[in-house]
């Protein structure tokens, strides 16, 4: 190879290579550094991509979490209104049960109906109960059918689909729980407990001790909110085994997205080292390079 001053082939050789190694070397760095694989887009394209998707519905899936367990907090608080009503319409039973008994007098049968007329408003009120602004119970119209954007009415999306088309979801049919209407004429749960016909404090042959409020009326009551708490409790169930599938589903996507773009420490660091003795041997090379113009020098000054 001819000997010239003008260019340093050699140098420039020894330059590019350590100026590849020393772009190795950095990225190596910033992945130990960072924990990630891909630091970088030029490091995976495509495996990029597939990551940033999987990171937001991983975001997702933990929010339809949150959703779950507030939607189980919902029905737990509807049980909640249930039982209690379960406990006012069994004392109405007993109260309608001393009625009945021969020996009292009516200053007794009166005392009765007043605590009886009072369990019935109470009964009516809790139909008005709500959970953060949100309706517990809808109203006779829409009793027993889920209606979208109904009050007392819920739909609750289990995955990080969200509402997408198609999308799993637990649709809960609103429940009329008890509202002043004519006996036999309601479409709640408690329909003959809370009747109009018997609201009267004053009168308890029109109150309590009415023959028309039978205790076969009061026990259907009774059913009738054992059937809904057994409803209730059904879809806190479903809505248990869906925040389990939920979470099983984020933590095996987080896997995923793991495999994805975290780095490999023992392979990285071997990586590392290794850059690292070529970015010091392609510094020591060029150096040693650049020395090779001096031969040149030499010849000129003989």
């Amino acid at each position: 190879m001819s000997l010239v001053i003008s260019h340093n082939f050699a140098a420039s050789y020894a330059a590019r290579h350590l100026e590849k190694n020393d772009d190795n070397l950095r990225n190596s760095l910033n992945k130990l550094s960072s924990g990630q694989r891909i630091v970088r887009p030029t490091d995976d394209a495509g495996g990029m991509a597939v990551q940033l998707k999987m990171k937001a519905s991983i975001a997702r899936a933990q929010t339809a979490k949150h959703n779950i367990q507030n939607a189980i907090s919902i029905l737990q608080t509807q049980d909640g209104i249930l039982e209690t009503a379960t406990e006012v319409v069994s004392r109405i039973a007993e109260l309608k049960a001393m009625s009945t008994d021969a020996t009292k007098n009516t200053a007794d049968l009166q005392n009765y109906n007043e605590e009886y007329q009072v369990l019935r408003q109470q009964l009516i009120d809790l139909q008005t109960e709500s959970f953060n602004g949100v309706a517990l119970f809808s109203d006779t119209t829409t009793h027993g059918t889920y209606t979208a954007s109904t009050a007392g009415h819920f739909e609750f999306f289990t995955t990080e689909q969200g509402n997408s088309a198609g999308a799993p979801s637990v649709q809960y049919a609103g429940q009329h729980l008890a509202s002043a209407q004519a006996s036999g004429g309601g479409t709640g749960i408690i329909t003959e407990s809370v009747a109009s016909d018997f609201a009267d404090a004053t009168d308890p042959m029109v109150g309590i001790a009415n023959a028309a409020l039978t205790m076969d009326n009061i026990l259907a009551d009774l059913q009738s909110l054992a059937n809904a708490r057994a409803r209730n409790g059904a879809n806190q169930s479903r809505l248990g085994f869906a925040y389990d599938n939920a979470s099983i589903g984020k933590s095996n996507m987080e896997s995923a997205r793991s495999r994805i773009i975290d780095v490999d420490i023992a392979e990285e660091s071997t990586k590392f080292a290794s850059y690292n003795i070529l970015t010091q041997a392609s510094a020591s090379m060029l150096a040693q390079a650049n020395q090779t113009g001096r031969t040149a020098l030499q010849l000129l000054m003989g």
